[in-house]
């Protein structure tokens, strides 16, 4: 008996036997703690990079002053007054 091509593929058609699928674990992840967890983590993640630009812009700004210092300027802080009004005259 000879056997036709369509006959072997209707039996076999990937060429092996699919593999036995197994039950699927029970899925026991707690989402709502682990969304509150990466929350935390962005937020610890923020507060240290935010640490980290204040740092570096202070550093900076002592480094700015300290060559202005060294160039032997007296201008190098800037000091706000009070805009001048004159004296005022009690008016009668």
């Amino acid at each position: 008996m000879q056997t036709k091509r369509s006959d072997i593929d209707q039996l076999d058609p990937g060429g092996a036997s699919p593999p036995a699928l197994a039950a699927a674990p029970a899925d026991d992840t707690d989402y709502e703690h682990r969304h509150f967890v990466n929350l935390l983590a962005i937020a610890f993640l923020l507060v240290i990079a935010g640490a980290i630009i204040w740092t570096v812009r202070a550093m900076d700004d002592y480094e700015r002053l300290q060559r202005c210092l060294n160039a032997g300027r007296r201008d190098c802080v800037k000091i706000e007054t009070p805009p001048s009004t004159g004296v005022r005259l009690p008016v009668r």
